[in-house]
């Protein structure tokens, strides 16, 4: 059974793997990005924001802290939505 550490080692790998497919020309956030956004929100929602951000039709234009912001924004958002729908 993998530990806590393994499990965010492997979960960290596989978003950040989609975040440089999603925006290749963006220095991904940070690692503490990372480390909030996973003890705070479930991973599929995670990658989720990434996908849906990555569509964005401006995307060519992010930068690395508008990438952080705008997931963050995305991950509250369907927090605040999963609350009102419980």
């Amino acid at each position: 059974m993998p530990s806590h550490e393994d499990t965010l080692r492997q979960q960290y790998t596989t978003l950040l793997s989609a975040f440089s497919a999603a925006f290749p020309n963006v220095t991904p956030p940070a690692p503490t990005w990372w480390l909030l956004w996973l003890g705070k929100y479930d991973v599929g929602d995670i990658h989720v924001a990434i996908e849906t951000l990555g569509r964005h039709e401006l995307k060519d234009r992010f930068t690395q802290e508008s990438t952080g912001r705008a997931i963050s924004s995305l991950l509250r958002q369907a927090a605040l939505r999963e609350a009102v729908l419980s």
